[in-house]
């Protein structure tokens, strides 16, 4: 009687330790999951660093002067090249607020990306183990990484793609991203791209104030070949504000400012 009473007095530690030991068990998995390389540090609100062009990620010419002519060194095929010189945009040798074609000034459309990273607004990151954020000032948007996992067998095409996310390095924090729908532009001067696009973007912070964002754009419907882009950020201090795109506003400032500077002159 005293050895079985004992068993049952002992019973509940006997179960506490297998249940420790189960919560043991099933923590490994998910921790063999995650990332073991140092996480970079991100924090900060991101603004295009001074001095820089708007315009474009080309190295060769950042502000888009030579878009589509010879000296373009974009690989264009040739559907693309007679899109991009056919194009009304805001910026670049092109340039016009007359007619544009421009789909974000237009119809307040989404920029996508990597086109927003060339508004002059801010952007952070949110970082967390499963998923990082990039949340952007300009129109109020945010662009989920999937973090150490593989891209959906066959997404649909969308604004803003689906991202999957590493850290490589311990400094850089890497975004691929694919299933893009064809309606946005690469950047301000009216580069096209093609629902076959994958683009991969490399941020790394060089720098306590400084983040430089390194671009691949692979498009085998519209470009022969990838192509690279950069863009520096400078850490600012200043807080997010409300960035929304407003097809009324934008009545109002071609009215009141636009209108009256183009009328004398005529039409563009």
């Amino acid at each position: 009687m005293r050895q079985k009473w004992i068993i049952l007095a002992s019973l509940p530690l006997m179960l506490m330790a297998g249940f420790s030991a189960l919560r043991a068990q099933t923590k490994a998995p998910a921790a063999a999951a995650q990332s073991t390389g140092k996480t970079p540090d991100l924090s900060g609100n991101w603004a295009g660093a001074r001095g820089q062009s708007n315009n474009s990620f080309s190295v060769t010419d950042p502000q888009g002067m030579k878009i589509g002519t010879p000296e373009d060194d974009t690989p264009y095929k040739p559907w693309a090249l007679a899109k991009v010189q056919a194009e009304r945009p805001e910026a670049g040798r092109n340039s016009t607020f007359v007619n544009t074609t421009d789909p974000r000034v237009k119809y307040c459309d989404p920029v996508g990306i990597p086109r927003i990273f060339l508004i002059p607004n801010q952007f952070k990151f949110m970082q967390t183990p499963d998923t990082v954020y990039i949340l952007f000032e300009y129109s109020n948007v945010w662009v989920p990484v999937a973090m150490n996992k593989p891209h959906s067998a066959d997404p649909d095409p969308t604004w803003w793609g689906e991202s999957i996310g590493k850290y490589e390095n311990g400094d850089t924090l890497v975004v691929d991203s694919i299933g893009f729908n064809d309606k946005t532009w690469l950047d301000r001067v009216g580069r096209p791209h093609s629902e076959d696009m994958h683009l991969v973007e490399r941020f790394r912070r060089v720098s306590h104030e400084s983040l430089q964002l390194d671009v691949t754009i692979e498009d085998p419907t519209a470009y022969t070949k990838p192509f690279t882009g950069r863009r520096m950020f400078t850490l600012g201090t200043a807080p997010f504000t409300d960035k929304s795109c407003s097809l009324s506003e934008y009545e109002h400032f071609k009215e009141s400012v636009i209108d009256p500077v183009i009328a004398p002159t005529g039409a563009k």
